[in-house]
């Protein structure tokens, strides 16, 4: 069977976790969702969601939120007859038939090499009770080590305009801020999430003396493959000052903002074009501060370390993504070049 697993073409087939069982609904129309065991250690997670056509007949997607790779899969032949439910997903080589039984369809998923049982029940919405919501209410912070480079990881829980518990996932040092959280789940202590700006990268943690301990499964090289051990804190995350070694004619000839463009040609050959901004400002303590910002990435705050401005040739170093933009400062332009790893290209600043 792992055999099996390993030859599917897409990684491997993901579903959704099976959710409360409503009542026996004849209309198969909204999302389905079950767990596929491949092992006696692992399940994936699967969702089909259907729709009726003009004709009365039925449409169906597959989508995993444990890989995103398993997006609105299109599902083929679709026949329902209000007790067996019958499909084809050509792009997996997959292909489910169920029948209807006590609320759920009892079925089995088939795919080159073997069959597995799979039970989907109808979707409802997780439910977190009030009471249960006032112990994670806040932020919530730690330190976690991926790929030998550690970074404080951040959540923030808060109940929305309608009462109903809210959750955000932040890396501040690296500028990604208040991401929302999906599949957000807390009971008993027991806490699961996931985080669709990260791949959809589940976190599961247990709440005890005053703690987040749990893990966070990311796709990276040499991570554990349960996940990367995560303990939080309850309180506010202040990351480290870079304070810039300016003195305050250089820092009046940088200070505010520099827009510009950069273009690059990734792996897959097709060109991106960047909006890159470089913020020099004081803080409250009157320090000196420089930050990268990346809007279409998302990401803001990324502080600069190091800034160098002598006879107009001006530095700066940004250690956490380990990247260097060198250039001239002429007036309110900085001509110049950003690097990043062994990659170099032509980036032009001017002073907003």
């Amino acid at each position: 069977m792992k055999t099996w697993i390993r030859n599917m073409t897409l990684a491997s087939l993901m579903l959704a976790s099976s959710l409360v069982m409503g009542a026996a609904p004849q209309d198969l129309t909204g999302m389905w969702t079950g767990k596929l065991a491949v092992d006696p250690k692992n399940s994936l997670t699967i969702q089909m969601t259907f729709s009726k056509d003009a004709k009365g007949g039925y449409t169906a997607v597959l989508n995993s939120p444990d890989n995103p790779a398993i997006k609105n899969t299109a599902a083929t032949g679709v026949t329902w007859d209000g007790a067996t439910l019958k499909l084809q997903v050509p792009t997996l080589q997959g292909s489910y038939a169920g029948t209807l039984k006590d609320g759920a369809l009892n079925g089995q998923w088939t795919q080159p090499g073997g069959n597995l049982p799979l039970v989907l029940a109808p979707y409802q919405k997780p439910v977190v009770t009030k009471q249960a919501a006032a112990q994670l209410m806040g932020t919530w912070f730690g330190p976690i080590t991926v790929g030998g480079t550690t970074l404080t990881v951040q959540f923030r829980f808060k109940n929305d305009e309608k009462g109903e518990l809210q959750g955000t996932f932040s890396i501040p040092d690296q500028g990604l801020n208040d991401q929302p959280v999906t599949d957000l789940e807390f009971s008993g202590g027991k806490l699961s999430l996931r985080i669709p700006r990260v791949a959809n990268a589940p976190f599961n943690a247990t709440l005890a003396n005053n703690q987040l301990t749990g893990t966070l499964k990311v796709a990276a090289p040499g991570t554990p493959p349960d996940g990367v051990p995560v303990v939080l804190k309850k309180g506010e995350y202040a990351p480290p000052v870079h304070a810039l070694k300016l003195t305050s004619e250089q820092f009046a000839a940088l200070s505010g903002k520099w827009n510009g463009k950069l273009e690059i040609t990734p792996p897959t050959g097709a060109k991106v074009t960047l909006t890159i901004v470089l913020r020099f400002e004081t803080n409250a303590s009157g320090q000196y501060v420089g930050f990268l910002d990346s809007p279409d990435q998302k990401a803001t705050g990324i502080a600069i370390d190091e800034v160098t401005l002598v006879d107009g040739a001006f530095t700066a170093k940004v250690e956490l993504v380990k990247g260097t933009y060198t250039g001239k400062l002429a007036g309110k332009t900085l001509t110049g070049t950003w690097s990043q790893g062994p990659v170099t290209n032509p980036l032009v600043l001017t002073r907003q």
